[in-house]
């Protein structure tokens, strides 16, 4: 007769969380100082199988831009590419959380190894805007993470103007956008994709109601350029020149996932396609990198940017 297994404690689960946690930290530290890193010594250095350590990489760094070459792994071309995306920046400021309550010694650890990584962020041609503090409402990412992940639906208070609400929504994505953080999520009520400002949102409760996601859809949220993106509406294809003063930003940070190179000139100069599903997506960036950046496509948005601009200069 085969004996029941021995359930696992409280306390030994929530010390391999914390030992996770802080290993998490140490292998992101090292990989962002540029270490090229070995998945069998990692094991060995850890006293884990291989088979753990290369499960453990795969799911626990997927958010990464993480190069594989056979049993070495990298940050991919960290030699050029030191700025963290938003999806980066939120895991490190989730990860800060959960370390924050493993105690005070683990977090006297693992804190000066996530403010080595984000201060690590750096370019030359771009000074990035003040970021939101996300750090009064922790609770509440950490809550629509997981209900992110588990694809359940949240019911929350939602504050517009003097007053709050009851909404329910089914959140998609925390990101951050010109400096504040939002959570797209669609309205449970008719599935339309909104846009809430995390900083209104309070009293969270992930319901155990699951909800699908298409695979159109989570595409169109991954391929937002900023808030303006308006999954509802159809692509359009916008085709830029990008002059050689500035074109080394666009090839290490990319305005959107749908970009790419279609032509080069031998000055340095490019020429680069993307979609978008809103003009604004667009019109603040060209305006912002002017004279650097040309609309060539589509005509409409060129000329749009031609009267604003004309217009500013005759006030």
């Amino acid at each position: 007769m085969n004996q029941p297994k021995s359930r696992t404690s409280k306390a030994t689960r929530k010390r391999r969380y914390a030992k996770g946690n802080e290993r998490l930290a140490q292998i992101l530290a090292r990989l962002y100082s540029g270490e090229v890193l070995s998945k069998k010594e990692l094991a060995q250095e850890y006293g884990v199988s291989l088979r753990t350590m290369q499960r453990y990489i795969n799911e626990r760094l997927s958010h990464f831009p993480i190069r594989h070459e056979g049993d070495r792994f990298m940050l991919d071309s960290v030699a050029d590419q030191s700025d963290l995306s938003d999806e980066e920046v939120t895991v490190l400021e989730l990860l800060e959380e959960m370390s924050r309550k493993q105690g005070r010694e683990f977090y006297a650890r693992a804190h000066p190894l996530l403010e080595k990584l984000r201060h690590a962020s750096a370019n030359p041609f771009y000074t990035k805007l003040d970021m939101e503090d996300i750090g009064p409402k922790l609770d509440e990412a950490i809550l629509i993470e997981r209900a992110i992940r588990e694809r359940r639906v949240v019911e929350c208070r939602y504050r517009m103007g003097e007053e709050a609400k009851r909404i329910e929504i089914k959140p998609l994505k925390i990101a951050n956008f010109e400096g504040f953080w939002y959570v797209i999520a669609q309205d449970a009520r008719n599935n339309r994709v909104k846009k809430y400002l995390l900083r209104k949102i309070s009293d969270v409760t992930v319901k155990e109601e699951r909800f699908e996601l298409s695979e159109d859809l989570e595409k169109k949220v991954h391929n937002a350029a900023n808030v303006w993106f308006e999954p509802a509406n159809d692509p359009i294809d916008v085709r830029l020149f990008i002059d050689a003063e500035v074109a080394r930003y666009f090839r290490l940070k990319p305005i959107s996932p749908t970009q790419s190179i279609i032509g080069e000139d031998a000055d340095g100069s490019i020429e680069v396609l993307l979609q978008i599903t809103h003009p604004m997506e667009i019109i603040p960036i060209v305006k912002y990198w002017m004279p650097h950046l040309k609309v060539l496509e589509p005509l409409k948005i060129k000329e749009q940017i031609e009267n604003d601009v004309r217009k500013w200069l005759e006030e």
